[in-house]
């Protein structure tokens, strides 16, 4: 009975929580069976099609243009974030001179909305008036295209969610090197350990499941990006950073207004980053307590 009592108090909240998404989540579900054109109402346009917008997504090149965009830019932007970010953790924490300045410093990128973070970042990259051409005009070194060159772009959206994100990362791992006891680093330094060979043997292990977690949060993050592209790059050019979620709302109410298609693609990718969530969780699960 004990064990159930918990459970009691959760049920309200979860009722509430569960009502809340059941709505918006079928409502999508349901829409994706049908042709739906917003743009002349529901009521007006309203009709049951099966599974043609589905049939219409799977066949649809730039849709998987998008998936392709979006998985690139998730690998790029969190493999550089988990190495800056480790890098940097393990720095503060043994003490930098200054590291509360540092600390601080990395925290304040969070406190930026990903609009915001967009627009300062489109003004500053932009090729004719940013000041980052500017800087490298000075020295003599020119400036390229950061968000005009097809193959640039999408290293230079990364680079912008990296500037933005990383403190994420090295908060995790900053609370996990904390949770490392201080006799296993004791004794390691005992035997001879130090540097690497500390690093390698005490600490990566450690910090494992941190980095696990970082990676889920990150990861599932970057899947779902839109701010960056659409204020940045709106997709372009030649559709190098035509996201999946920009996608989608290109399809919705972004101009096509194909309110059917777009909820078919939408679950279509809910489902793809769903499964991505789940081999992380898989992952999760089978690390040793």
């Amino acid at each position: 009975m004990k064990r159930r009592i918990p459970i009691l108090f959760l049920l309200p909240a979860a009722a509430v929580l569960f009502l809340i998404a059941a709505y918006p989540v079928g409502f999508g579900l349901w829409a994706g069976f049908h042709q739906w054109n917003w743009a002349l109402g529901q009521a007006e346009s309203w009709s049951f099609i099966g599974l043609d917008n589905y049939a219409q997504v799977f066949a649809n090149k730039a849709f998987w243009n998008s998936i392709k965009v979006t998985v690139t830019f998730t690998a790029i932007a969190v493999t550089l974030q988990l190495v800056l970010g480790l890098g940097i953790a393990i720095l503060l924490h043994n003490n930098v001179r200054a590291s509360w300045f540092f600390r601080s410093a990395v925290v304040f990128p969070l406190m930026v909305s990903d609009i915001v973070a967009a627009v300062i970042f489109s003004t500053i990259l932009d090729p004719n008036l940013g000041i980052l051409n500017y800087v490298l005009s000075t020295v003599g070194l020119p400036g390229p295209n950061w968000i005009g060159n097809p193959n640039l772009v999408i290293i230079t959206l990364s680079l912008v969610d990296t500037w933005w994100q990383t403190g994420t990362i090295i908060l995790i791992l900053l609370a996990g090197m904390t949770s490392i006891p201080q006799d296993r680093i004791d004794m390691a330094s005992i035997d001879g350990a130090s540097g690497w060979r500390m690093f390698v043997h005490i600490t990566l292990p450690a910090l494992k499941p941190f980095i696990l977690v970082a990676l889920v949060f990150r990861t599932i993050d970057a899947l779902r990006v839109f701010a960056l592209a659409w204020a940045i790059t709106k997709g372009g050019p030649l559709r190098a950073t035509e996201v999946s979620q920009l996608y989608i709302f290109k399809q919705g109410i972004g101009g096509a207004y194909n309110m059917g298609y777009a909820s078919a693609a939408a679950t279509v990718f809910a489902i793809f980053v769903g499964l991505v969530s789940g081999i992380y969780l898989l992952a999760m699960r089978r690390q040793p307590a």
